[in-house]
């Protein structure tokens, strides 16, 4: 695939992983460990001068992505070196993604700015995406018929009420803004009656709750936000009233390939630390990896990370060409995030004990990747739409 990608593209991936090397990986495993440390705000900072904080906002709106394609190389490099530091940088603008995608251009060109000002500064403002609640994932997400979604947001004298509560947020304990999806007519159905608005993290009646402990990419805050009575007026609503499952519908088309990008980035590593480890790993007088049955497993790695390099890079293609597939973006998501658990799993069996070992930071790969076949729906949701668009594309 490599030789596939233009020079512009093949040295943002160099650059990328420059940076990887240089800020992520010697942070990784502290901040697995204590992901409050002071690491994180310096991880922070240093993403947003170097531009890596805006890959996905578009150069002419104040960003650095001249090449949307190429937002997903970065991707891959930074969850290389650490998925929960991928996620940390990369839930910093996610936020930003229903903003982007719904066309409206007053509040981009009102909102923007600020905070891609405050990313040049090298003082990041975050802005993260609610959508998940106690009990509803991936109903939201299907728009299945008998689904319902808690939080209200009511219109009421030109402006919104928010109430409700929001689960395993990304960086919502550290965002300055918040996109929050809910019902404005909760009697119409899930695909009908939804609405997504931007709300600033100190607006009177919002309160961070319970910060998750996580199994894995712990560098990246998951948390509950909880709205009481949050006033937002009508100038910060994101989308037309009732197309809120169609704009996250959408949205999800776009950031399954990046998903997709962050286990690949996991799969690779996985691979390459068994590869190096099985090279220098002596055992019946010759290393490991002439054995054949590590050389089976170090075959069957090595497919994994280049077939899930093909279905994410194909999917961030169609975003990067305006015409995002769900079909291809659930295939990527889906596979890709299968083949990392996979790798990350051979490759502990591998390092044998020593995979084991926190210290030799393999195991912290099965922790991370685990959580790619759960968040932007379930692996299980992405089959079933996957089939959805089949069966679309069957009778057509």
């Amino acid at each position: 695939m490599i030789e596939e990608l233009s020079p512009e593209q093949l040295e943002v991936q160099a650059w990328a992983r420059e940076f990887a090397e240089r800020y992520i990986a010697p942070k990784a495993l502290e901040l697995d460990k204590d992901p409050d440390s002071p690491l994180r705000d310096e991880l922070l900072r240093e993403a947003a001068k170097a531009g890596v904080m805006g890959i996905a906002v578009p150069e002419a709106l104040g960003g650095s992505a001249t090449d949307i394609f190429a937002g997903t190389l970065v991707t891959e490099e930074l969850a290389a070196a650490c998925a929960g530091c991928a996620v940390l940088i990369g839930a910093a603008s996610l936020g930003l993604t229903p903003i982007l995608l719904s066309g409206n251009f007053p509040l981009i060109s009102r909102f923007l700015p600020e905070i891609t000002e405050s990313w040049n500064a090298g003082e990041p403002k975050l802005v993260s995406l609610a959508a998940n609640e106690p009990d509803t994932g991936s109903d939201f997400i299907s728009g299945h018929p008998a689904g319902r979604m808690a939080t209200r947001i009511e219109p009421e004298d030109g402006g919104y009420r928010v109430n409700g509560r929001k689960v395993f947020i990304s960086n919502g304990s550290i965002a300055s803004y918040i996109s929050v999806f809910g019902m404005c007519d909760p009697t119409k159905p899930i695909r009908e009656g939804g609405v997504c608005v931007l709300m600033p993290a100190d607006a009177p009646g919002f309160a961070v709750g319970q910060i998750f402990d996580k199994m894995g990419q712990r560098a990246s805050p998951a948390v509950e936000l909880v709205f009481d009575d949050v006033w937002v007026p009508e100038e910060n609503r994101i989308c037309p009233e009732g197309f809120g499952w169609q704009l996250n519908r959408i949205i999800m088309s776009v950031t399954r390939p990046v998903v997709g990008a962050i286990a690949l980035g996991i799969a690779r590593a996985a691979y390459e630390r068994a590869l190096e480890y099985a090279e220098v790993r002596v055992q019946g007088g010759k290393p490991i990896v002439e054995h054949q049955a590590i050389q089976i497993m170090l075959a069957d790695m090595a497919t994994r990370v280049e077939a899930a390099r093909g279905l994410v890079y194909r999917a961030a293609r169609s975003v990067a060409a305006g015409q995002p597939d769900i079909k291809v973006s659930s295939m990527a998501k889906a596979f890709a995030s299968d083949a990392a658990v996979a790798n990350a799993t051979d490759a502990i069996q591998v390092l044998g004990g020593n995979g084991y070992m926190h210290e030799y930071g393999v195991e912290k790969l099965l922790r991370d990747a685990k959580l790619t076949q759960i968040y932007e729906g379930t692996n299980q949701i992405n089959r079933f739409e996957i089939m959805e668009s089949v069966a679309a594309e069957r009778s057509s």
